[in-house]
């Protein structure tokens, strides 16, 4: 019979950020761990909150499915002689399966005849398994950041207190470290810290909630602080006032609270003269309040706190928080005053004092090569709307020097997380363009997954060159992201360059900007035993790497990625074209009209050398078609590929495998004549070079495998 199972990590008060890389692990390792286990589940959900990680599985089967296994032993040559015999070696192989030798069978395999027995192995009862699949389960959990206590061998995100694991009503027994598993789990720390008792895994949340005062699941912790939030904004201000909902800080918030609890508290008035952006980030951060703002989109004087469930009677909490906030809000005053006595030139100098890295130079050299980088891509851009404003260059000028300023501010030293928003507001109070100003704060993006992008070309070209910058010179020094390891975010700028390329629709070799970049550098800065090739191109690898990821979440076919690759693209834009219409054109259409004719020239071609095809040379009906028909082919192809309409050039590649084909069939290339042998290899090389105009169309997965 079945029955569900729920499994509890009890903790010390964990991070958010390991509360949600606890859930998505453990669900992960359970799951492979009871499927190589042969235990048939229902679903796996997973929880959590600052003290506990939950598993739940939906009907966990009783028993572990029987396996049955064919256990093989020598050739049969070898088993039985001329006589059909038993010898040692097949005596022996039965005896270590413990039967006669009467009972062994004949096992056929690409390798020979072999002699050997089915073995049916009976599954076992679950509640024996899951001891050593828990254990495992929680030895295989890894954070980003781990630690050890006491003097156990066990490492953790924080020190584990106790562990539930129950199957039906029964606990599952085991043991790690000082820790017995059982049926004990304990509430909220301050609400109801005694332990509590679970009967059976279906009343597990239920009790923890009544009684505990626990709301395990994430999602309706989550309902809960809105609904209040909504609840203050309908009865209690009139619709007049809203509260400002930052969703990382509402996920973030969500997984430090076991239950929620809503309060709102205020901040004196003369804070509100600090820009809003600014204060409503300095209100967000470090305490992780919410702003509020009123209809006319202002900065109030209320903020909302989110509490662990403590009741608020007296007031003492709000007035506690109401102190913390002026204190930081105080601060942030006299930083802003102290800023506002100095301008950009001034800040600007000042970077000359601090360095970006090591062998790499100040941040006022980074501010120069951004300028640098940022003419280059203008100048690497070709029919773009970008290119018709005539002050482009001046405005990307001044966004470079302007978008590194505000680091040496006393607000961004104060409070880092406003690096940008800092430098946009600003740049706006002393009136530069409204486009530069929010330049500084949009090459900042994205700043995590699924941020937003620049919206405007000046902020998008600063995006790209600065990540361009920075990772071309964290490859220089040997900073190069492996593993899970990535400290200087490098994969996250280089799926910036990546998405702010597509979205703005930017067409440029992305392999001479790399190049570029790293030149100066290398330029200016000692780097004379580096491989400067070997590096562009292992950069353009890593940048290629982060396009072929966003396809692999999509669950895009990657044999396509890699055909176009293969023809030598090297523009993001033209990459992303050249695939939509690829996939496209596969869904439509049967792609092996294209693969099978150039997979024939490529056969033919492999491994020799090229010349020009000499018309004089060609004398069969055949070859002298495909000739003239490759020449019109091209022709329409390349003003298809200049216009970027794939699709129409792939259609175009489609219609000519006839004529391929029929050249392979009639014609005999390795001909006895060597000048007309190598006339034709060179015909055929041209065919290859016709369809490589679009991709390498032989490295296409034929069949249903096609999914990354």
């Amino acid at each position: 019979m079945n029955e569900n199972f729920i499994f509890e990590i009890g903790t010390e008060e964990l991070p958010s950020a390991c509360i949600d890389e606890g859930i998505k692990s453990l669900k992960v390792i359970l799951e492979e761990k009871l499927i190589q286990n042969r235990i048939n589940f229902g679903e796996i959900k997973t929880y959590g909150t600052p003290r506990r990680l939950t598993a739940e599985v939906k009907n966990l089967s009783s028993m572990q499915m029987q396996r049955e296994k064919t256990v093989t032993g020598p050739l049969k040559k070898v088993a039985f002689d001329k006589n059909n015999s038993p010898t040692k070696a097949a005596v022996g192989f039965a005896k270590s399966l413990g039967i006669n030798v009467e009972e062994l069978e004949e096992v056929k395999t690409k390798r020979g005849v072999y002699i050997g027995k089915k073995i049916v192995e009976e599954g076992k009862k679950t509640i024996d398994i899951l001891p050593g699949i828990l254990k495992d389960t929680i030895l295989s959990l890894s954070f980003n950041k781990n630690m050890s206590w006491s003097d156990y061998s066990i490492k953790f995100a924080r020190p584990i207190r106790w562990l539930v694991a129950l199957y039906g009503s029964k606990p599952v027994k085991f043991t790690i470290e000082n820790l017995i598993s059982g049926n004990t789990t304990y509430g909220h720390r301050t609400l109801y810290p005694q332990d509590i008792f679970v009967k059976d895994a279906d009343s597990y949340f239920k009790i923890l909630k009544d009684t505990g005062r626990v709301i395990v699941d994430y999602k309706e912790r989550k309902n809960m602080i809105l609904s209040s939030i909504d609840r203050l904004e309908e009865e209690e201000w009139n619709k007049k006032f809203k509260v400002v909902l930052d969703e990382d800080l509402l996920n973030e918030v969500v997984n430090l609270v076991e239950i929620p609890n809503v309060l709102v508290g205020n901040f004196p008035e003369r804070f509100l003269y600090i820009p809003k952006d600014i204060l409503i980030n300095a209100i967000q951060y470090h305490q992780k309040y919410f702003a509020v703002i009123d209809k006319a989109g202002s900065v109030s004087t209320k903020f909302v706190i989110i509490q662990n469930g403590v009741e608020d009677c007296r007031g003492e909490i709000v007035k506690g928080n109401e102190r913390v906030l002026k204190a930081r809000l105080g601060d942030a005053a006299f930083f802003y005053k102290e800023d506002k006595k100095h301008d950009f030139s001034y800040w600007f100098e000042k970077l000359k004092g601090v360095i970006f890295y090591s062998r790499l130079g100040s941040i006022y050299d980074k501010a120069c090569r951004l300028e640098k980088i940022c003419l280059y891509i203008v100048n690497l851009l070709k029919n773009k709307d970008v290119l018709k404003r005539n002050d482009i260059l001046s405005d990307l000028r001044r966004a470079s020097m302007l978008s590194k300023c505000d680091l040496v501010t006393n607000m961004v030293v104060e409070f880092p997380e406003l690096q940008g928003i800092v430098g946009r507001e600003y740049a706006k109070e002393k009136f530069e363009k409204l486009e530069v100003a929010d330049s500084i704060f949009e090459h900042y993006l994205p700043r995590f997954s699924e941020d937003m992008l620049p919206a405007a070309d000046i902020g998008s070209i600063l995006s790209i060159a600065d990540k361009i910058d920075t990772i071309s010179g964290m490859f220089l020094v040997g900073n190069i992201p492996s593993g899970s390891e990535d400290p200087f975010a490098l994969r996250r700028k280089a799926a910036g360059i990546v998405l702010s390329s597509l979205k703005a629709k930017y067409d440029f070799d992305i392999s001479s900007l790399i190049n570029y970049s790293l030149d100066l550098y290398t330029s200016k800065f000692d780097f004379k035993d580096i491989n400067k090739e070997k590096i562009s191109g292992e950069i353009m690898d890593f940048i290629i790497a982060r396009y072929r990821f966003l396809l692999e979440k999509k669950g895009k076919r990657l044999d396509i990625l890699e055909a176009i690759l293969a023809a030598g693209c090297c523009s993001l834009l033209d990459i992303d074209l050249r695939y939509k219409s690829m996939e496209d054109f596969v869904k439509k259409e049967d792609i092996e009209t294209i693969s099978t004719p150039m997979l024939r020239c490529k056969n033919i071609i492999k491994g020799k050398s090229f010349s020009k095809v000499e018309t004089d040379l060609l004398s069969e009906k055949y070859e002298k078609k495909l000739f003239s028909a490759a020449a019109k082919k091209r022709n329409i192809i390349m003003n298809y590929v200049e216009k970027k309409e794939y699709y129409s050039a792939l259609n175009e590649l489609s219609r000519f495998r006839e004529t391929v084909n029929i050249f392979f069939d009639r014609v005999l290339v390795m001909d006895k004549d060597e000048k007309i042998r190598k006339n034709r290899i060179n015909l055929v090389k041209d065919i290859m070079d016709l369809y490589l105009l679009i991709a390498d169309f032989s490295r296409l997965i034929m069949g249903d495998n096609n999914k990354a």
